[in-house]
């Protein structure tokens, strides 16, 4: 999801707790050394509609995602569950680069900061309509060679309690 109009990427990060600034912060330090990330380049990269926060953070070879899913309100294991199903069906999905499902940390691949509707609305009606067609093509091959079989079913009801 796209960061708010009104939100500034070098805002400061505002934390719930220090408890769990201190825990992303414990997480983060090996991983800015293993994968050659800048620490002070970590910026809010967007929001989400729920308790999940994304930020984004540049390294010596790219930049890269940070998921924040506090638990006990948020849980990754789906997340992660659902981005090897993509993968597995031979589609594009963030590779989960490292994981704390207990805390409720990943470190992503950033997919980059352009959104597909912002490309979209500004084709020309050539290339939307090649978009549309990748998009149409993916999921045409999600249905054909994804596994779905226990995913749980997506309805009115669970439609509407993630509304509330």
């Amino acid at each position: 999801m796209r960061a708010p109009p009104s939100m500034n990427a070098n805002a400061p990060i505002h934390w719930p707790d220090a408890g769990r600034q201190h825990a992303f912060d414990a997480w983060l330090a090996p991983l800015c050394d293993s994968h050659q990330l800048d620490r002070s380049t970590l910026a809010l990269a967007s929001v989400d509609a729920s308790f999940r926060r994304y930020f984004r953070l540049h390294g010596a070879q790219a930049s890269m995602i940070i998921m924040d899913a506090p638990p006990p309100r948020e849980d990754v294991r789906p997340f992660i569950d659902l981005a090897r199903r993509i993968q597995g069906a031979g589609l594009h999905a963030p590779q989960v680069l490292a994981a704390d499902v207990t805390l409720g940390f990943l470190l992503l691949e950033d997919l980059g900061p352009s959104l597909y509707l912002d490309a979209l609305a500004s084709a020309d009606n050539a290339t939307a309509d090649g978009l549309m067609r990748d998009a149409i093509s993916a999921l045409l091959r999600w249905q054909q060679h994804g596994d779905s079989s226990d995913l749980p079913r997506y309805d009115e009801a669970l439609l509407r309690a993630e509304m509330q």
